[in-house]
């Protein structure tokens, strides 16, 4: 026992004030929450003021605004508090986020056998579209299924667009600033108010799709991935040349791909009105 508060006193030292950066207000809040983390349990208000070097009027008005928002709860004994039940909503979509790759893995092999089509599940890390699973096709005529990684073509992509129809338009805009619109096609939408009608249209859809704006030759059809929230965590697509893209099987791939994410998702997308 002995051993164990001391490791927790060592824990709770190394969150003293050293430098602080950025707005001081937000810094304060982060440092009490990572003090009461640390205690294991419920600790005083005079604890966390003297570790987080705050005078105690200013910590009580901090915690105060903590508590208002379920960050921090009070404890059992007068004058402790204890994390808040926000923080475990915030620990699972970290939780739901990060176990996606391999909550997809099966889905995407059901997606790849259904179709016999090639399949890539991809995030939006910063302002970079990032591929992190593929599955090739299974015919003998193939798409290019490209490689794992990054790519600058969000506004070219199904998997990029259907992203991007599930954020924010501020936050759309700025990937589309950040990455540009570059034409790898004939097809492909450079025009930025172009664009966001077509985002507009994958919301009413609920899919997105990519007819050889990206790849000369290739359709492809993906649809988002939404945690718990109902944010965009991701998107699922599938790939098919134009040979095979035929009403019958693009309205397979759609089902195919719609289902898989749906099963994903925290919570069902909900299409624009229009």
């Amino acid at each position: 026992m002995d051993e164990l508060n001391q490791n927790r006193d060592e824990t709770l030292n190394r969150l003293a004030p050293e430098k602080k950066t950025g707005i001081q207000s937000v810094d304060r809040a982060l440092t009490i929450l990572e003090i009461i983390a640390a205690s294991t349990g419920e600790i005083s208000l005079n604890d966390i003021c003297a570790r987080a070097g705050l005078n105690v009027s200013t910590g009580h008005h901090l915690v105060k605004t903590l508590v208002s928002r379920n960050y921090v709860a009070p404890g059992s004994g007068r004058g402790t508090y204890s994390l808040g039940s926000q923080v475990l909503t915030l620990a699972g979509a970290v939780n739901w986020q990060s176990n996606l790759s391999g909550r997809a893995q099966p889905l995407l092999d059901h997606l790849n056998a259904t179709t016999g089509e090639a399949v890539h599940l991809a995030v939006l890390e910063g302002v970079d579209l990032v591929t992190l699973i593929k599955r090739e096709a299974r015919h003998a005529l193939r798409v290019d299924a490209g490689s794992i990684g990054k790519t600058g073509a969000c506004h070219a992509t199904a998997t990029g667009k259907a992203i991007l129809a599930w954020l924010p338009e501020d936050e759309a805009l700025k990937v589309l600033e950040a990455r540009g619109m570059r034409a790898f096609t004939e097809k492909t939408i450079t025009d930025r108010d172009r664009l966001l009608q077509e985002l507009h249209q994958v919301r009413t859809d609920g899919f997105a799709v990519d007819n050889e704006e990206f790849q000369q030759h290739v359709v492809c059809v993906g649809a988002p991935i939404l945690d718990q929230n109902g944010s965009v965590i991701g998107s699922i697509s599938v790939s098919t040349p134009t040979v095979r893209a035929s009403d019958e099987h693009l309205a397979l791939v759609r089902r195919e791909v719609m289902a898989a994410t749906g099963k994903l998702s925290g919570r069902t997308p909900e299409t624009a009105k229009n």
